[in-house]
């Protein structure tokens, strides 16, 4: 086992489910099981590069039955921190439980709802009041494109709160790239509240290899504290030996040129966001 004083890496973004598994509705259903001795092993795979954290992230055809992400989190308390999914009749011992098991925020994927227009009615913004004293933030996972209207649409739900907001895989901005709507929507947002920004999953993007110039335009735009580091395993729907050497390439990006920026892309702001309790590397 590495030392606690290792250098630490913790993994934003990784899901947990049961083979067969998932929800009355859901266009897709895993052949497969993703369980958290499987992430562990995979993730060693990427070769030494640093003590395991990680934040479980309930995935969309799962619903909201969070049964399993409450499983995984039980399991490794000190390790593991989690993203929920939840509906507004959600009560309050569900969220304190919740809670309790190390869950800081929920996400919405609402692709079914046009223009997102449920997220500005009355049950929605009682939920985000009730996350918002939790101390949890919001996580948006969208269509590629479709970020800016959603993230605004989003910021104005959210109202006078300073709730945080975290966007999955760089925002999903559309073809335009680093002129997508997505990063002119942020910067405005990110004077109300922070906006973090997940460096994670290129293969789910218009154009993958452009995404060195696309995390330059986070970097730029919400700040180097603001960036986190995620896998996305088990990669559903793009399993590929590949996507381990993609992940290898993410969390090296600017190592060589910045060691601040590693050290906040790794683990440091992760961190602060999820509230891990990771001591300081040894020099």
């Amino acid at each position: 086992m590495m030392s606690r004083r290792a250098v630490p890496l913790v993994d934003t973004h990784f899901h947990v489910f049961s083979a067969g598994v998932a929800a009355p509705s859901a266009r897709y259903r895993p052949a497969y099981a993703a369980g958290l001795d499987d992430w562990q092993a995979t993730l060693g795979a990427l070769g030494g590069l640093g003590d395991l954290y990680g934040v479980v992230v309930q995935t969309s055809f799962l619903g909201t039955d969070n049964s399993a992400l409450l499983a995984a989190l039980q399991a490794r308390p000190e390790r593991l921190r989690g993203v929920a999914v939840v509906e507004p009749s959600v009560t309050d011992p569900q969220l304190d439980t919740l809670q309790a098991a190390g869950v800081r925020g929920i996400r919405l994927n609402l692709y079914g709802d046009p223009d997102w227009q449920r997220i500005a009615t009355a049950p929605w913004r009682g939920l985000f009041r009730r996350i918002d004293a939790l101390g949890w933030h919001v996580e948006l996972h969208t269509r590629n494109g479709d970020g800016g209207m959603v993230l605004a649409r989003l910021d104005a739900a959210l109202g006078d709160a300073g709730t945080p907001v975290v966007l999955d895989h760089f925002g999903r901005p559309g073809t335009a790239g680093t002129a997508d709507a997505i990063f002119e929507v942020a910067t405005a947002v990110c004077a109300r509240r922070p906006v973090w920004v997940k460096i994670s999953a290129p293969y789910r993007l218009p154009t993958p290899d452009d995404w060195p110039a696309l995390a330059q335009a986070w970097r730029d735009t919400v700040g180097d504290d603001r960036l986190l580091w995620g896998s996305d395993w088990p990669w559903t729907n793009h399993e590929a030996p590949l996507r381990l050497d993609e992940c290898r390439r993410l969390v090296a990006w600017q190592a060589d040129s910045d060691v601040a920026l590693s050290a906040a892309l790794r683990w440091r702001n992760a961190a602060a966001l999820y509230g891990f309790a990771v001591e300081e590397p040894e020099e």
